[in-house]
């Protein structure tokens, strides 16, 4: 079953959520239809830390959800996903219609690690550049 909640930020409905059956979604979207500012990018972030089992029926179920808040102009993100409710989501190709909220308290810190070309794979000269001519007289 879902529990909706208005938090402190301005334009997002946090939707607790220990259970979801496809079934219940359109009476889930009704209850949360009042507390849709329209006009308003409203977000209902899903918070799926209690949700015990997910199963290809709760991916569809929270799919229904992103449609319903689609139609009323606002969106759906997921907020603490098992590792379980992930894989399914990618699997059924929903990714980018079910997002995920950043991490808390998580940052990304310093740059990717430059990697080296492969043994054997060398970068191809053009012999009419001056400083290949010059690097070949070096060699």
């Amino acid at each position: 079953m879902a529990h909706p909640s208005m938090p402190e930020q301005p334009n997002t409905i946090i939707l607790a959520v220990d259970s979801l059956d496809p079934d219940e979604v359109p009476d889930l979207i009704e209850r949360l239809g009042p507390g849709i500012v329209r006009g308003d990018s409203t977000i209902i972030l899903c918070d799926l830390a209690r949700l015990a089992d997910a199963d290809i029926a709760t991916v569809d179920a929270l799919a229904r959800l992103a449609l319903g808040a689609r139609r009323m102009g606002c969106a759906v993100t997921l907020r603490d996903p098992s590792t379980e409710l992930l894989e399914l989501v990618g699997l059924a190709g929903l990714g980018e219609v079910l997002p995920c909220a950043p991490a808390s308290g998580l940052e990304v810190i310093g740059q990717p690690e430059e990697r080296e070309e492969p043994l054997g794979v060398e970068e191809e000269r053009d012999a009419g550049d001056p400083a290949v001519a010059e690097l070949e007289h070096l060699d």
